[in-house]
C-alpha cells in the first residue's frame, strides 16, 4: 500500500517529467516552424527571380 507521501513524490516526478517533455516538444515544434518559414521564403525568392 502506498502512503500519501509516496503518492505525492510519484506525482511530482510524473508532473516534472510531463513538463520537461512538453517544453522539449514545444521547442522542437518552434524550431521546425522556423525552418519551414525560412524554406518558404527561400522558395518565394527563387520564384520571384525567374
Amino acid at each position: 500500500m502506498l502512503y500519501s507521501i509516496e503518492l505525492q513524490m510519484a506525482g511530482i516526478i510524473l508532473f516534472t517529467a510531463m513538463i520537461a517533455g512538453g517544453i522539449s516538444l514545444w521547442i522542437k515544434r518552434k524550431k521546425l516552424e522556423k525552418e519551414s518559414v525560412e524554406k518558404e521564403s527561400l522558395k518565394q525568392d527563387m520564384s520571384e527571380d525567374m
